[in-house]
C-alpha cells in the first residue's frame, strides 16, 4: 500500500481546514447521542416500574420503545446529518479546486447555499446518493465478487468477511462522486451522477483499494475514545454499582462511536474526495464502460435516462430576449 496515494496529507490539511464545520458535524452527532440516552433513559425507568408489576409486559413496553422509534430515529439523523455533510463536501470541493472560500462566509452557511444552488433541493441530492450508492454496489459486486465456491468453511467465512469488508468501504465512495458536482461544469445534477460513475468504473482498483484501507484508518478515533473514556468512568460508576459500570460502558461505546463518526469517518471522506479528484482529473467518461454500467444496472438505467431528460429540457428552455431601452414602436 502507498500511503502517498491515500492522500492522508491533504486530508488532513483540509480537515483542519474545514475544522468550524467538522465541529458541527461533532455537535449535531453528540445532541443525537445525549437525545438517544435520554429516551433510552426514560423508556428504561417506564419499562422497570412497569415491570415491578409484571416483569413480562416491562419487557414488551421496552421493546416497543426501542422499535417504534428507531425508523423515525435513523430518518432524522440520517436526513440532518446528511444535509450537513454535503455542506462539509461543498466546503471540501471549493478548497481542493479553489483553494479558499469566498471572504465574508461561514462555512457550514456557504456549503448549504451550495448544495441548495447545485441541486435544487436537498431531497433530490439525497434520492441521488441512494441510487448511486446502489449503483456502485452492483458494480463492485459485478467486477469484485470472490468466489463463492472456494471448498471449506474456514475459506467461505474469510470470503463473506473481507466481501463485507468492501461492502463498508464503498460508503466514501459516493460521497466522492457527490462531490464531483460542486466542481464540475455541468448544470444537470443527474448527468454528474452518471459521469461521475462511468469514471469511478474506469479507475475503481485505486478507489477501491484506498476505500478499503480509509475505513480501517477511520476506526482509530473511536479505539482512542474508547479507550480514553471507558476506563475512568467505568471505575468511578463502578464505585457504587457494578451494574451501573455496565451501563457506563455501554454508554462510552456509543459515545466512541460518534466520534467514529464525526472525525475518523470525515477524515476517510475527505481523503477520498481527494483521491477522487486527482484520478478523474483529467479522465473523460468512457462509452464502453458506459454500455457496462447499464447493462449491469437498472439504477445507472434510470440515472442515465433522468439525465437525458434533463438535457432535453435545458434545450427545449424559451430564450429570455435581452432588455432593451428603445421605446417600441408605435
Amino acid at each position: 500500500m502507498n500511503l502517498q496515494a491515500l492522500r492522508l496529507g491533504t486530508a488532513f490539511n483540509l480537515m483542519m481546514r474545514t475544522m468550524p464545520i467538522l465541529l458541527v458535524r461533532l455537535g449535531v452527532s453528540m445532541l443525537f447521542w445525549l437525545a438517544a440516552l435520554l429516551y433510552l433513559a426514560i423508556t428504561g425507568g417506564v419499562a422497570y416500574l412497569i415491570g415491578q408489576a409484571n416483569e413480562t409486559i416491562g419487557v414488551i413496553v421496552f421493546i416497543i420503545a426501542l422499535v417504534g422509534i428507531a425508523p423515525l430515529y435513523n430518518l432524522a439523523y440520517r436526513y440532518v446529518f446528511y444535509i450537513i455533510k454535503a455542506a462539509h463536501i461543498a466546503v471540501i470541493s471549493e478548497l481542493l479546486v479553489n483553494g479558499d472560500l469566498p471572504a465574508g462566509t461561514t462555512q457550514l452557511a456557504w456549503g448549504k447555499q451550495r448544495v441548495t444552488e447545485r441541486f435544487g433541493e436537498t431531497s433530490v441530492m439525497f434520492v441521488i446518493d441512494e441510487m448511486v450508492t446502489g449503483v456502485i454496489n452492483v458494480f463492485t459486486r459485478t467486477v469484485y465478487s470472490v468466489a463463492s465456491w472456494i471448498p471449506g468453511d474456514t475459506m467461505r467465512t474469510l470470503v463473506n468477511v473481507l466481501n463485507t469488508i468492501i461492502r463498508f468501504a464503498l460508503s466514501s465512495i459516493d460521497e466522492a462522486i457527490l462531490a464531483r458536482r460542486f466542481y464540475g461544469n455541468s448544470e444537470n445534477v443527474w448527468a454528474n451522477a452518471r459521469d461521475g460513475l462511468v469514471l469511478y468504473a474506469m479507475i475503481w482498483k485505486p478507489i477501491l483499494i484506498n476505500a478499503i484501507a480509509l475505513m480501517i484508518i477511520s476506526y482509530i478515533p473511536f479505539v482512542l475514545a474508547f479507550i480514553l473514556f471507558s476506563a475512568p468512568i467505568g471505575f468511578v460508576i463502578g464505585l457504587f454499582s457494578q451494574q451501573a459500570a455496565g451501563y457506563a460502558l455501554i454508554a462510552v461505546l456509543l459515545f466512541a462511536w460518534v466520534i467514529k463518526v464525526a472525525i475518523g469517518d470525515a477524515f476517510a471522506m475527505i481523503a477520498m474526495v481527494s483521491t477522487y479528484h486527482r484520478e478523474t482529473l483529467n479522465l473523460q467518461p468512457d462509452a464502453a464502460m458506459a454500455a457496462k454500467l447499464d447493462a449491469a444496472s437498472d439504477k445507472f438505467k434510470e440515472i442515465k435516462q433522468r439525465a437525458s431528460d434533463g438535457l432535453n429540457s435545458m434545450l427545449n428552455r424559451k430564450p429570455v430576449e435581452p432588455a432593451t431601452d428603445t421605446p417600441p414602436a408605435v
